[in-house]
């Protein structure tokens, strides 16, 4: 297809490549994970988000998905065919599958079973891990330092000069990523929604293990808020 200047234009090309960088961001190429059991199993352990509300209700169950295919963008669609009894448990299952890196054409044309497992989701406290701690990338010298970089004071709170110490709670999954992140002593809500914003934002921790295995683990952190003056 010609412009009027004679140039070809590559709209639709770059379009129809915009459309599958799209589809497979994020992804990248280990060839192997559906096709093997063992490893499948080993990618659900430590990339699963394990819904609050199923844990604190002891839900647990298998949820079973079929991929569903396009001739052009490759998967279209992950439909769950059998639930485990929970949405958010079904929601969790397709997103992990979602984000397995790229497989060819060696999608699984059959149904794959995930089984979540509540045993393998259990949050543990600080003094339950009794092996590596979580640790934040630098050590804890860096939290403060991250946290103060990223810190926006309200402008309405700080002129009113409020100064004090919020104690964040929050989960450190088996990936290093940070969950379910709470106010558990508050100072003032302009200043609680920032401190849980700027925690959101933390990079991946090193996780906590427990008997050589990451493990969930919930962290307690006091986000100081002090005045300055010049």
């Amino acid at each position: 297809m010609k412009c009027k200047n004679g140039v070809t234009t590559i709209s639709s090309f770059i379009l129809s490549m915009l459309m599958i960088c799209m589809h497979v961001t994020g992804q990248n190429r280990d060839n192997d994970i559906l096709t093997d059991t063992a490893k499948l199993a080993a990618y659900i352990y430590l990339n699963i988000h394990y819904p609050l509300m199923d844990l604190i209700n002891n839900v647990e169950g298998t949820a079973v998905y079929k991929f569903e295919f396009d001739s052009i963008l490759g998967i279209k669609e992950i439909t769950t065919v059998n639930s485990s009894g929970s949405g958010s448990l079904d929601s969790e299952g397709r997103r992990l599958l979602w984000q397995i890196p790229m497989q060819g054409n060696e999608y699984p044309q059959n149904e794959i079973s995930i089984h979540f497992k509540l045993e393998d989701n259990k949050i543990y406290k600080m003094h339950e891990v009794f092996e590596d701690m979580p640790e934040f990338p630098g050590g804890s010298a860096e939290i403060n330092k991250f946290i103060f970089q990223n810190f926006i004071w309200p402008r309405e709170a700080a002129e009113m000069g409020i100064q004090g110490s919020i104690l964040c709670g929050f989960v450190i999954e088996k990936d290093g990523s940070i969950n379910i992140v709470e106010v558990v002593s508050p100072l003032q809500h302009w200043f609680d929604a920032e401190a849980i914003r700027v925690i959101k934002r933390m990079p991946k921790w090193t996780p906590g293990k427990k008997n050589g295995k990451p493990v969930r683990v919930y962290f307690t952190l006091p986000v100081r808020v002090q005045l300055f003056y010049n």
